[in-house]
């Protein structure tokens, strides 16, 4: 079984390229049995391939003496092994209460940027040795043994995981390039497990005498996933002993459908786009002339080039973007990441905004002033109700005046918690009839201020702030 196991796992690496002569792998341990068997089969794949082993643990402070006990595990275990170990401390839920986003969510921000701080600093290790010994090589003018390598990150998920991920996309209504869930590789990051199950990992395990640590959050059905693990697969397995393997086969098929559409936009998008002043792009109206399909995906394409980021970026969006086509000409459409669409004879513009912009999208009754301040004691922070200041810096995306939308919601304490705007107007006893013609300030979903009534937590001015946003409201009393 242990042979078995292992060429499996060490077939499908190999297909994928995922570990070559040379490389720094860093392993993602957990202490879990995923992590745990990752570790091993990667330990025994250095007897295949002449590559470098470190394994880096991040504990995330959320579980006290438990997640400390973890780590030490994984520790003691990398010393037995002689695997160079790194125990990385994070603070996920300040992280969570700072970002606005749950404690799961800032968990894997926090391990991720863990991952990629430790492979930056041995790349910068190495260039800084190469510099040094840049004379060193051999007549054919090769570089130095020590000098730049190519570095992975191995992390554990498998077969299931996979399905979770297809499953959550599914039903998020996400495009084609979700649907096909988790890549094999994905810039630094390898998972050479995907070709194996729970049960199989499990089994491997045990047959090698290896240990694993529970994580009790792993039962916790807050959290979407272990409610699709514990709940959702159960049933579909039961429909279809093998729905696991098919969606794993199926999120690989629409991976190559995704990667034979992606080359399709990049040559639709170097007709349809042209570079303008100020770092922004031309989308020309000639685009309107393909496929609804491809439209999308090259609108997709230079909204998160001009934005530089792709992480908020809907499909609605870029709904929001195909409409202006149809628009007159001078009219404007303000994006996630400041990032402003405008209709020209040519076709849309694209512009990315600076920081200091803030916008008011529609037009409310009265008038809305908003100013920057800077150096402002916090002693003075209004307790106007129709005036209030806003921590300019957590400001995401640009500040619109608006309806209440789908989705919308307010971080309603300093831990993080967020709570449905819906939710909010219903436990405040505000009419159903007055709820439509509420105005908010809004950041993307995240509502900053019901204008009268309560604003987020999230973006309270504290004495970390840096930049206030002052915004009044004189719809209302100005006193007030």
């Amino acid at each position: 079984m242990r042979e078995q196991f292992l060429q499996k796992v060490f077939s499908y690496m190999e297909e994928q390229e995922l570990v070559k002569a040379g490389d720094l792998v860093f392993a993602g341990v957990s202490g879990g049995a995923d992590s745990m068997c990752l570790l091993e089969v990667l330990r025994a794949y250095q007897k295949e391939v002449d590559f470098q082993l470190r394994v880096i643990h991040v504990e995330h402070g959320i579980r006290g003496e438990e997640s400390l006990a973890d780590a030490a595990y994984v520790r003691r275990f990398c010393e037995e092994k002689n695997v160079p170990c790194e125990v990385i401390s994070v603070d996920a839920s300040a992280y969570s209460g700072a970002h606005g986003i749950s404690v799961e969510e800032a968990a894997r921000d926090l391990r991720y940027e863990a991952f990629e701080a430790a492979a930056q600093a041995a790349e910068h290790a190495w260039a800084a040795d190469a510099a040094e010994h840049a004379w060193a090589t051999d007549a054919a003018g090769t570089a130095p043994a020590g000098g730049m390598r190519r570095v992975r990150i191995a992390v554990a998920h498998h077969m299931e995981d996979q399905a979770e991920t297809v499953l959550w996309q599914m039903i998020r209504g996400s495009d084609i390039k979700g649907l096909g869930g988790m890549r094999p590789k994905r810039g630094r990051i390898i998972r050479p497990l995907l070709s194996v199950e729970r049960t199989q990992i499990e089994v491997f395990l045990r047959g090698e005498g290896i240990g694993w640590r529970e994580d009790v959050t792993n039962g916790d059905r807050s959290y979407t996933r272990n409610r699709l693990r514990m709940d959702v697969l159960p049933v579909l397995a039961q429909l279809n002993g093998q729905a696991v393997g098919h969606l794993c086969e199926s999120a690989g098929r629409l991976q190559e459908a995704e990667d034979y559409l992606a080359a399709q936009t990049d040559a639709l998008y170097a007709c349809h786009t042209k570079k303008i002043l100020q770092g922004g792009l031309l989308v020309q109206v000639a685009l309107l002339q393909e496929q609804p399909l491809m439209q999308r995906r090259v609108l997709y394409r230079a909204l998160e080039t001009v934005s530089g980021k792709a992480k908020d970026l809907g499909a609605r969006h870029i709904v929001l973007l195909q409409e202006l086509f149809s628009h007159q000409v001078g009219r404007e459409l303000m994006l996630p990441y400041r990032v402003r669409a405008r209709r020209t004879y040519e076709g849309v513009e694209l512009l990315a905004k600076s920081g200091s912009e803030v916008l008011a999208g529609e037009t409310a009754p009265g008038q809305i002033r908003m100013e920057i301040l800077e150096h402002v004691p916090i002693a003075e922070i209004s307790k106007k109700k129709y005036t209030k200041w806003f921590d300019y810096d957590k400001i995401e995306y640009n500040v619109q005046i608006r309806k209440r939308q789908s989705g919308d919601y307010l971080i309603i304490d300093s831990a993080g918690h967020r709570q449905k705007l819906k939710n909010y107007l219903v436990n405040e006893k505000i009419p159903q009839a007055e709820r439509d013609g509420l105005w908010l300030l809004a950041d993307g979903s995240h509502i900053m201020w019901v204008i009268g009534h309560r604003m987020s937590d999230y973006y309270k001015v504290n004495e970390h702030t840096k930049r206030v946003l002052e915004v009044q409201y004189d719809g209302g009393n100005e006193d007030e």
